[in-house]
């Protein structure tokens, strides 16, 4: 008997849990045909949407700035708020393609359909996609007020939000904060170096020069943390190399630190560093000799030829490919010069590499131009 009800027991599991994968499976698959469903739809509701506004959004860059509507039965409706924030995609969008007076009509375009209030709805919302659409929004729109609203975002510990927030800041432009807020940058080491670099790049040279090669020489005697120092001075890239050449001189002549240095490499213009690069290219650090080499390439100097020939003969397959590639390409290095080379070097990995970079190189002359015609 027992050995019956056990075997009843087992087919009634049996059967009940076949039925509750049926059903999980088949409320997996509803599940998944009503998110489909409301995707398609919000997908529908933003093209119309877009249609519906693009008119206006153009209407909007004619110069000289006009009304851009007569009445307001003219103006988009825009039902809700997923409404407001496929508009303010394509107002985003338009904003940052164009750039003088026609800004100034979309600005007037805001202000018309009174979407203000409702920008600063989504910024306080929990949706992080609204709340950085919000912060672009008043970064580009640039009315009065927005610097006080869009600060104390710069300081939130997320960091997408502070830097989202940080790059609508600089994009005011309040010169009386500029300083503050370029200080920024060396503080958070959580924010991307590429997205840090991109908006540096909108600003205007002649106003970020000289503040911010101040800024990472203050750092620099601070003694920053290698990583973020390194990165502080990789953005002197966008400044002018009067502003930033004797700092970088005076870290590259002081510091030891790998990253540092190697920030620094790159960016020397002066031939009275050349001491120091032909020092650092034989350095115990494979990263700093690669960037020395390279450095040296760029000055070019037929006094540095031999060092690049020894670099040939390095332990690192990188630095030999990097020396390599820079040797061929001095001006005063012929072809015949690096025949020769390829048979008379004692060290096979030196031949090797430099035939490698020789046969390449060819191969690149050979290469068909994308401009040539066809025949």
């Amino acid at each position: 008997m027992a050995h019956v009800f056990a075997f009843n027991t087992a087919i009634q599991i049996a059967w009940w849990t076949g039925f509750s994968f049926a059903m999980i499976s088949l409320l997996c698959l509803f599940t998944m045909l009503v998110l489909r469903s409301m995707a398609t739809s919000a997908s529908l509701r933003r093209e119309k949407v877009s249609n519906d506004v693009e008119e206006f959004l153009f209407r909007a860059t004619e110069f000289p700035v006009r009304p851009v509507t007569a009445t307001a039965d003219d103006l988009p409706v825009l039902s809700g708020e997923d409404d407001v924030a496929c508009f303010l995609q394509e107002w985003n969008y338009l904003q940052e393609s164009l750039a003088g007076e026609a800004k100034a009509g979309l600005n007037e375009l805001i202000r018309e359909l009174g979407l203000f209030d409702g920008v600063l709805k989504m910024l306080r919302g929990q949706r992080l996609d609204r709340r950085l659409l919000a912060i672009n929004t008043l970064g580009n729109l640039r009315g009065p007020g927005s610097y006080e609203v869009l600060r104390p975002y710069a300081d939130d510990p997320d960091p997408v939000v502070s830097s989202w927030a940080w790059r609508a800041v600089m994009r005011l432009g309040c010169e009386t904060c500029f300083t503050a807020d370029l200080r920024m940058i060396a503080e958070r080491k959580d924010w991307s170096p590429i997205f840090v670099a991109d908006v540096l790049k909108e600003k205007d040279a002649d106003d970020l020069s000289i503040p911010l090669a101040s800024l990472v020489g203050e750092y620099y005697d601070a003694r920053l943390e290698e990583r973020q120092m390194s990165r502080l001075i990789s953005y002197l890239a966008f400044t002018h190399v009067a502003d930033h050449e004797g700092l970088v001189e005076k870290i590259v002549n002081e510091s030891g630190e790998k990253e540092v240095l190697i920030a620094c490499l790159r960016l020397l213009h002066d031939e009275g560093s050349l001491p120091r690069i032909r020092e650092l290219a034989h350095d115990d650090r494979w990263e700093v000799r690669l960037q020395a080499v390279l450095t040296l390439g760029r000055f070019g100097h037929m006094d540095d030829i031999p060092i690049l020939i020894e670099a040939l003969n390095d332990t690192d397959w990188w630095v030999r490919y990097r020396a390599a590639s820079t040797l061929v390409q001095m001006p005063s290095v012929t072809t015949a010069r690096v025949k020769e080379l390829t048979t008379t070097l004692p060290n096979e990995f030196a031949r090797d590499i430099l035939m490698q970079v020789e046969a390449e190189m060819e191969l690149l002359c050979l290469k068909p131009s994308s401009l040539a015609l066809s025949k």
